[in-house]
């Protein structure tokens, strides 16, 4: 049986990827240093899954070699997972996000893993929104979140050779149900604005674009990278997303608008043109590993809002810090749960 280590695995994506990896029967190793809570809209692990997962309570900055070793393939996914909290501090995005994740995969590569697949993100793209870019394309990241993940995506291709074989998956920007829900997701957090408030209320003049991926699909692309031959994904960069789910900010915004019942959309005024705005092409992806996204964003809205009208979903709900990593973890330093290196205190 193939043991797979997935780092982040109790997180927004953590958590849809270890049920995929449950349901296809795979020995899964979860490591998580459980900054978040497990009471989101998705489903939930049961208690059989529970039970066959083994658990990791651990900083992905403290891993070792010994951690590592007898795992065939690490799916590494743990990092801070915001544009504003890299912002906040710049240097624990760069060490968590970037030297973390490259020292990960070389204790993977001592340890005898085989594959190694890192997440990183669209968003290195930055600005370039004039045509769709692909893999070759010159990056050019905007935050120190996507910073960092570019930083680190050179040095762990570096390590591939004959018994090592590390994948890129840049990932468009995510949404949908999951057991660890985020609302500062655009989808997620247009939605939950539009139920809750009457307004689909946008940060920006909504002419910005942004790919999107259900975090289902981008799940599945981690397993779909896993399972193909060495010789297709070896120190290969793939985007991660579809040709179709292009959206302007403005285009999401009327969606919603046409989903939930009485909203509008609010779009912010007097604001500078949001640079980060890319269009990416997914032919990559489509071509070398036969992945087409299935979830389709009308039917994934409707879905968001019909979990929130059961749930009786309330604005003092929306606004509750559980669901924003950047609030979130705010409460940890402030609560002195974690230490000003976000290091959880015992």
């Amino acid at each position: 049986m193939t043991r797979v280590f997935v780092t982040g695995y109790l997180g927004y994506v953590g958590n849809p990827l270890t049920e995929l990896l449950l349901k296809e029967g795979f020995d899964v190793t979860g490591c998580d240093i459980h900054y978040f809570p497990q009471d989101g809209f998705g489903p939930r692990k049961t208690n059989a899954d529970s039970t066959r997962i083994k658990h990791l309570n651990k900083d992905v900055r403290n891993l070792t070699e010994k951690d590592l070793t007898g795992h065939d393939a690490v799916l590494h996914l743990a990092a801070l997972s915001n544009d504003p909290m890299g912002e906040i501090n710049p240097h624990l995005t760069e060490q968590i996000n970037n030297l973390s994740s490259v020292q990960v995969a070389r204790l993977a590569k001592k340890a005898g893993v085989k594959k190694f697949i890192f997440s990183s993100s669209c968003s290195v793209y930055g600005a370039n929104d004039q045509k769709p870019v692909d893999e070759q394309s010159s990056t050019a990241p905007i935050t120190a979140y996507a910073k960092s993940k570019i930083e680190a995506e050179v040095p762990i291709i570096e390590l591939q050779d004959e018994t090592f074989c590390p994948v890129i998956l840049r990932s468009a920007t995510a949404y949908g149900l999951s057991p660890s829900m985020r609302l500062d997701l655009v989808v997620n957090n247009l939605t939950a604005s539009a139920y809750t408030t009457g307004k689909v209320k946008t940060s920006s003049d909504g002419t910005p674009w942004r790919p999107l991926v259900h975090v289902y699909d981008m799940a599945n692309a981690f397993v779909t990278a896993m399972k193909a031959p060495p010789k297709v994904v070896q120190g290969q960069i793939f985007n991660v997303g579809s040709n179709a789910d292009n959206y302007t900010v403005r285009d999401i915004a009327y969606t919603i608008q046409d989903i939930v019942p009485g909203s509008t959309v609010d779009f912010a005024k007097d604001v500078g043109k949001d640079p980060r705005s890319y269009r990416v092409n997914f032919d990559k992806i489509a071509n070398k590993l036969g992945f087409t996204p299935k979830r389709k964003l009308k039917e994934s809205i409707k879905e968001i809002y019909d979990i929130l009208k059961s749930m009786n979903f309330t604005q003092s709900d929306f606004d509750d810090k559980k669901y924003y990593r950047v609030k979130y973890l705010k409460w940890l330093l402030q609560e002195g749960r974690v230490d000003n290196d976000l290091r959880m205190k015992k």
